[in-house]
């Protein structure tokens, strides 16, 4: 590239930067260049590579950067991402899987800037200057959004030890390429974690994964997680998983969709809990369960869980083993769309648990 050009360049990512600090940053480092004061240039151009670092991180997740560091180095970085020496910054986005491709060049103008800042007699020549400019300007040109996490390993650990909201808000930054095998690896991690484990962050690393996978790497999930519901529900009390966490991990279409793997496994849960109910073992924590399933399930399963819950709300009424937490719930359960007939039984109930509460 002819010097013009790359001067061009140089010049259209300077205007092209939103963000005021690292304009300045690199609206300095170009008056550098064209002054060719080049060693002054570099040490300006590490401050806005150095900015745009810490930027991607705290647009990523934080949270992610800091545990690499911490897995890395045994100890919490400095609170403020600024405070935490550049290499071992970059050693940990490297661990991480952050800017992955282009630690090289990092490296590379890293090393230069603290050869040139230093009284040690080393000067950046034109054509060293025209290197860098050159490298780096493939680098911040990079939009923030458009990075990618390509370190499988690392987002594994780190659902491990997540919290739901923060697995989830990564999902978005993995790259495509790794989306398919770390679905697969997460729902094998969910099978099989210790049954004390939190598996909140594996689920909503999987959660945010699934709309962004192919419809063919979906159905395969399907079957799995269907066999997983199998095995879950045939043994409750010894299932390293209960069936509330299934309920969460799954991502369900709309009701009214078309989804025979939805349709399959809601089934499942509908014949578990009706038999809970036939053998006396419904518990308030089941009828949770089937209230929230109650908005994922097509019309025809909604159906049985609305029978299942009004018939079960009218048996603690006429028994008298209610407590306030059944009457709350009988409460909201009015508020949901029921035939006639059904609301009429549950308003029935409800009077009666009133009623009978009174006394």
């Amino acid at each position: 590239m002819s010097n013009n050009v790359l001067r061009q360049r140089f010049n259209a990512v300077v205007n092209n930067t939103s963000e005021p600090s690292m304009r300045r940053y690199l609206e300095e480092a170009y008056r550098c260049f064209v002054a060719e004061a080049f060693t002054s240039m570099v040490v300006m151009l590490w401050n806005a590579v150095a900015y745009y670092l810490r930027r991607v991180v705290k647009s990523i997740n934080v949270g992610f950067f800091e545990y690499n560091y911490e897995t890395l180095y045994g100890e919490k970085p400095p609170e403020d991402l600024i405070k935490i020496n550049d290499n071992r910054f970059i050693r940990a986005c490297e661990s991480a899987g952050i800017l992955g491709d282009v630690i090289p060049i990092l490296d590379r103008l890293r090393r230069c800037r603290n050869e040139c800042a230093h009284p040690t007699g080393i000067f950046v020549s034109m054509h060293e200057a025209l290197e860098l400019i050159e490298s780096l300007i493939n680098v911040i040109s990079l939009r923030i959004e458009d990075q990618r996490l390509t370190k499988l390993p690392a987002l594994k650990e780190f659902a491990r030890i997540t919290n739901e909201r923060d697995g989830e808000a990564i999902a978005q930054w993995v790259h495509e390429g790794l989306c398919p095998q770390l679905a697969h690896d997460l729902l094998t991690m969910f099978e099989r974690e210790d049954k004390e484990s939190d598996v909140s962050g594996i689920i909503g690393l999987w959660r945010g994964l699934w709309n962004r996978l192919d419809a063919e790497t979906q159905q395969r999930l399907w079957d799995r997680i269907e066999r997983i519901v199998q095995n879950t529900l045939s043994d409750v009390d010894n299932a390293l998983r209960t069936p509330e966490q299934l309920v969460r991990l799954i991502v369900w279409p709309a009701p009214d969709a078309e989804c025979p793997p939805r349709d399959r496994i809601g089934e499942l849960f509908v014949d578990w809990l009706e038999g809970l109910a036939q053998s006396g073992q419904f518990r308030y924590v089941d009828g949770e369960l089937a209230y929230g399933l109650r908005a994922h399930l097509p019309i025809y399963l909604r159906d049985r869980l609305d029978e299942l819950l009004v018939t079960w709300l009218e048996g603690l009424a006429q028994s008298a083993t209610f407590g306030v937490e059944h009457m709350e719930f009988a409460r909201r359960f009015r508020r949901q769309d029921l035939s006639t007939p059904r609301r009429e039984r549950l308003q029935a109930a409800f009077q009666e648990m009133v009623r009978r509460y009174a006394e």
